[in-house]
């Protein structure tokens, strides 16, 4: 779909291929490489309508992005970016955990830190996950400051060093569960496990009632850890939309 021409200019703070911020008037928007290995953009509408949507895409193009994904979507936010030209690229599970409901103990030592050791959790991402679902700095750098506060916990392998991580984003109500991963070396000993509990009990401290994740339908592995936690999958998935 070709984009239709703005008469009013998008201002421009940042270079690409590195994090961007996208102005016109009170419209703003942000975008970034998906990861350090998938230079595809991922554009992330903070406000502004269809119009604006439609020219900051048309930027990311013109800088040189193979493609430009959307966030994750519920439907109801699908129809803007539909009308932009973007397409369906993939469906994302949305799961639930009710925080007031019993919280079992983890098996696992498990320690707040903060964002000192991000050389040894990009080594953990880069090894737990494929290329194109892996993080990179700029992704974990979003995933904690997505919400106005959060946490990092991990796991220490017998060295000290960091064997597994997870990110927790809190809200008033709604926490969210925005990354856990264990380095393989040490999966399938409940690690992962062990995390999940301590982010559900850190999210319930903060005063959230309810925590939200999202994961891939083919992540078998998780979505039986999920479930065995008590994550329920939610009737509408997410939606990722690509342009492109």
């Amino acid at each position: 779909m070709a984009l239709a021409e703005s008469p009013i200019p998008v201002f421009q703070r940042g270079e690409w291929p590195g994090p961007l911020t996208l102005r016109r008037g009170w419209s703003r928007a942000e975008a970034r490489p998906w990861n350090d290995a998938v230079r595809d953009a991922v554009l992330r509408l903070v406000r502004g309508g269809p119009s604006f949507l439609q020219a900051c895409t048309k930027r990311m193009v013109e800088l040189g992005a193979p493609t430009v994904i959307s966030p994750p979507l519920a439907n109801s936010a699908r129809r803007g970016w539909e009308n932009a030209g973007y397409r369906d690229f993939l469906d994302l599970a949305l799961m639930r955990l009710s925080l007031e409901d019993h919280l079992p103990s983890p098996d696992h030592l498990v320690v707040e830190a903060d964002d000192g050791q991000m050389d040894r959790f990009l080594a953990i991402d880069r090894a737990a996950f494929p290329e194109f679902w892996r993080f990179d700095e700029l992704g974990i750098r979003e995933a904690l400051t997505a919400t106005s506060r959060s946490s990092v916990f991990v796991i220490r392998d017998r060295d000290g060093d960091p064997a597994g991580y997870a990110i927790v984003g809190y809200g008033h109500a709604i926490s969210y569960l925005q990354r856990i991963a264990v380095h393989p070396d040490w999966q399938r000993q409940g690690m992962g496990r062990s995390l999940l509990r301590v982010s559900a009990r850190a999210a319930r401290d903060n005063g959230a009632r309810v925590m939200l994740l999202n994961t891939q339908f083919d992540n078998d592995g998780a979505m039986d850890l999920y479930r065995s936690e008590g994550f329920v999958t939610m009737k509408e998935p997410l939606a990722v939309l690509r342009f492109g």
